[in-house]
């Protein structure tokens, strides 16, 4: 009778132990996403070109990208025998 009641506390306190690992919770913790945003650099294009009778017309066209691509600019200066010009175009979208 004593070896009966031994295995059957032994049975419970096995049943006890898988019953306390079964509640073993394993909890995983993630950092959120981070997303860093960079203004792109400031862009500018140059082109010169010579035109007309041997060279006598020169003409530099300048274009300009700032911040994210919303603004953009174009200069045109245009030099020949009468004189010069300059026209300045500027679009923001």
């Amino acid at each position: 009778m004593k070896l009966n009641v031994f295995a059957f506390a032994l049975a419970a306190s096995a049943v006890g132990a898988f019953g306390a690992n079964a509640q073993t919770v394993i909890e995983e913790r993630r950092d959120p996403a981070v997303v860093i945003e960079h203004d792109r650099p400031d862009t500018s294009v140059t082109i010169e070109k010579r035109d007309g009778f041997p060279g006598t017309e020169k003409k530099t066209i300048t274009k300009e990208t700032t911040g994210s691509g919303d603004c953009s600019s174009k200069t045109v200066h245009k030099e020949d025998v009468t004189g010069s010009t300059t026209v300045h175009k500027t679009n923001c979208d």
